[in-house]
């Protein structure tokens, strides 16, 4: 019901922020014992907000050819997740640079072989592809209105972003391995396979469950702008 979902949401983001920072710290950063970053935990919650917003943007754009949604799923909603996703990409990128930032200023030999690692041996053409596709382009992409209320043209900003979530993953934990820049069969079917394993039990899920919170009371509120009112 729309109470239980009130009282849970704010102590399951909490729950969720807490426990997957500590699940980074556990299952990515202690790959390398002699070095940690405080915001870490951070950086990977921001990075799964970003794919997390992109994925919901594919499923609306979706969503919205099918009934019961194609009559109330408007531009106006796509210009607000485009809104949302722009926020998300600034803020990734932001901790993702300051957390550099302090490793090159305190020049601490415990620290600075964690970036050496991922700037050398082939790893450096990811680095910059990074910083060009998953933080550069997309922030100028975004900042237009006209793309953020086209669902198609959006579409497209969001499924280059899921990409770069899987390719940053990449980035962070391939290079403890010690070995160049390398693409072994697992790196490609790991994904697949367990990507497609959750999307099948997601779309599962979905088509069990009602598309249309009807008995909601701000449904009105939310779906209530005409498609081509000015925001």
């Amino acid at each position: 019901t729309v109470r239980n979902l009130q009282r849970w949401s704010g102590p399951g983001i909490l729950f969720y922020v807490v426990t997957f920072t500590f699940a980074a710290f556990d299952w990515v950063m202690s790959l390398d014992p002699h070095w940690f970053s405080t915001v870490f935990g951070l950086l990977f919650v921001v990075g799964h907000g970003v794919g997390a917003i992109a994925l919901m943007i594919v499923v609306a754009s979706w969503l919205s050819e099918e009934e019961p949604l194609r009559d109330f799923i408007a531009p106006n909603h796509f210009h607000d997740l485009g809104n949302l996703l722009l926020a998300f990409v600034m803020l990734w990128a932001y901790i993702a640079f300051s957390q550099y930032l302090i490793v090159w200023s305190g020049n601490l030999p415990e620290e600075i072989p964690w970036y050496l690692e991922r700037t050398q041996h082939g790893w450096e053409k990811i680095a910059v592809g990074l910083i060009l596709l998953h933080f550069a382009i997309p922030f100028l992409l975004l900042l237009s209105r006209a793309r953020k209320r086209s669902k198609r043209r959006l579409v497209r900003v969001a499924l280059l972003l899921i990409v770069l979530r899987f390719v940053d993953l990449f980035w962070i934990v391939a290079p403890m391995q010690g070995l160049g820049l390398t693409l072994h069969w697992v790196d490609i079917a790991a994904p697949i396979g367990i990507g497609g394993l959750w999307l099948a039990t997601f779309t599962w899920f979905l088509q069990r469950r009602d598309l249309m919170p009807f008995s909601d009371p701000r449904m009105a509120e939310v779906f209530g702008y005409p498609e081509g009112e000015e925001r």
